[in-house]
């Protein structure tokens, strides 16, 4: 998946950003408090979502990223399937679910999982990397770099199959598995040559 561009209304500090990403690595750099890990957490809530569910902690996210001033909670990401496949979301975060376009520009929200709870599953739909195992492994917010067991062996499955075959949802034994029987059909065995 590639990012092309991200377009921030209001999420916590930041206000009235486009940010245009390039192919390859991006380095997003600045002092402390200006605002890098606002925007992972933006990146993150516009394919999952912004939780209104304290967890443990003094605040939501929800609250911790709302704008102090007026204005309109919201941002918009552009972004690219290993496919070639281009879409382009639109998220107020006051709502629930959000906007999902293809490349053509035509309106497809519905066409993804809806959960009661969470809202549109459209990401993890697209991808298959939940919202867990997104946050441990492809942005790394601040003390947040963790692995439980779950999420672990997801992402060792992952990565298995990514080594093995090229492909990050493949079965390295499904292949295997394969590869010997069309062997036995076409090559046959040592004693019942094809």
């Amino acid at each position: 998946m590639k990012l092309k561009t991200l377009k921030i209304n209001q999420f916590g500090k930041l206000k009235n950003r486009e940010i245009m990403l390039k192919d390859h690595i991006n380095i997003i750099y600045g002092k402390n408090e200006s605002g890098k890990s606002t925007l992972l957490k933006f990146i993150l809530s516009m394919f999952y979502g912004l939780s209104k569910n304290k967890n443990g902690k003094n605040y939501t996210d929800y609250e911790k990223y709302t704008p102090w001033q007026e204005g309109d909670f919201s941002g918009k990401i552009n972004y690219q399937l290993e496919n070639g496949e281009t879409y382009e979301v639109f998220r107020e975060f006051k709502k629930k679910s959000p906007k999902i376009y293809n490349q053509n520009l035509e309106e497809i929200s519905k066409n993804f999982t809806i959960d009661k709870t969470i809202g549109n599953c459209f990401f993890t739909d697209q991808t298959g990397v939940e919202e867990e195992l997104f946050t441990s492994t492809i942005i790394s917010l601040q003390n947040e770099t963790k692995l439980e067991g779950k999420e672990q062996t997801s992402l060792l499955q992952k990565l298995s199959n990514l080594v093995s075959t090229g492909e990050d949802n493949l079965s390295y034994q499904k292949i295997v598995n394969k590869l010997n029987k069309r062997q036995l059909e076409e090559v046959g065995t040592r004693k019942k040559p094809r």
